[in-house]
């Protein structure tokens, strides 16, 4: 009779613990205040503890700041011209902007930067060749402009102190809707798709020192318009579309601790959302707006921070009972949605 109540106890405990742990996977984001204009398909960059954001479907002459520290939006000079699918980054304390696709859905070749003391923007010499729905990452004195939809596939260098182009050696394999990062002194590519070859989940690495490109590790899902960021000394890949092969919106992340490492399963996003940026500040990573359908712009205004550290599932060693629980399914997550 005792070991039966023993037994019972430990069930007890087990399922208090299986309870506290799938409560901690579906409390991993924090929603926080909405964007004034919901957008999908827009750019973002981080600079001095706020967050910026240009253009994008649902409004692409509008620029947006968010301040990390007090949870609010400001208005800032709207956009020279519209743009959606644009890239942008930050660079030696100004926003850097390139190409995008105009309201006709046409690539472009305009750049631009924006003075925050100022609040203005600056035309710089044009892209050498028009861009859209690729990708811009600052790295040393440089900035790269990669993938994207237009005439090649060749990756573009910007010097800002010059104000003029480069062209540089282009991926193995041309892809749009991408993300890219700067990690361990490379540009890390990450999936992306391209017609006739689909959502890719391939990952190309590029280093500036030799002008070369090299495979990385793949992938799990193959995915395009996700979000992508470095953050705790990992890339983490988020949500994004499948287009060329049905119609679905992703919710499922992942996680790479080392270029040499492979991917691993990383917390779920609160919806399935795809066209909307991830930024990392360093010390808290953001998701902002995005749309909830595939290849449509059903927008969001919403923003979300996550707040674990991110790492496998938890794991729970009972004797020589061992159970690892799985991501929080979406539904789970009790948000209220944002105006």
């Amino acid at each position: 009779m005792r070991s039966n109540k023993t037994y019972l106890s430990l069930l007890f405990l087990l399922s208090l613990s299986l309870l506290f742990l799938t409560y901690s996977a579906s409390a991993q984001w924090q929603q926080l205040h909405p964007m004034p204009t919901h957008r999908s398909e827009m750019a973002a960059a981080y600079l001095d503890g706020k967050i910026y954001v240009p253009g994008g479907l649902g409004g692409q002459h509008q620029f947006e700041v968010y301040d990390v520290t007090t949870d609010s939006w400001e208005q800032l000079a709207p956009l020279p011209a519209p743009r959606h699918h644009l890239m942008a980054t930050a660079h030696q304390g100004k926003i850097y902007v390139f190409g995008g696709g105009d309201q006709d859905w046409s690539p472009t070749v305009t750049a631009w930067v924006y003075d925050p003391p100022s609040n203005q923007w600056q035309t710089l010499t044009p892209l050498p060749e028009p861009r859209y729905a690729g990708d811009a990452v600052s790295m040393g004195d440089f900035i790269y402009v990669v993938g994207g939809k237009g005439p090649s596939g060749r990756l573009l260098r910007y010097d800002p102190q010059q104000d003029s182009w480069d062209f540089l050696k282009g991926m193995h394999q041309r892809r749009e809707h991408i993300r890219s990062v700067v990690f361990e002194d490379r540009i890390v590519v990450l999936g992306g798709r391209y017609q006739g070859a689909g959502e890719l989940g391939s990952v190309e690495i590029y280093d500036p020192a030799t002008d070369t490109w090299r495979e990385g590790p793949s992938l799990n899902t193959a995915r395009g318009g996700h979000g992508a960021a470095v953050y705790q000394g990992k890339i983490m890949v988020f949500g994004g579309e499948i287009i060329m092969t049905g119609r679905t919106t992703l919710a499922s992340s992942e996680i790479l601790e080392k270029l040499s490492g492979k991917w691993q399963p990383g917390p779920p996003l609160p919806m399935a959302l795809h066209g909307m940026p991830a930024i990392s500040t360093g010390s808290h990573l953001y998701i902002l707006g995005g749309s909830e359908q595939a290849a449509a712009s059903i927008n969001r205004g919403r923003v979300y921070r996550l707040l674990e550290t991110p790492g496998p599932p938890p794991a729970l060693t009972l004797g020589l009972f061992l159970t690892t629980l799985p991501p929080e399914p979406i539904s789970s997550f009790q948000l209220a949605p944002a105006p």
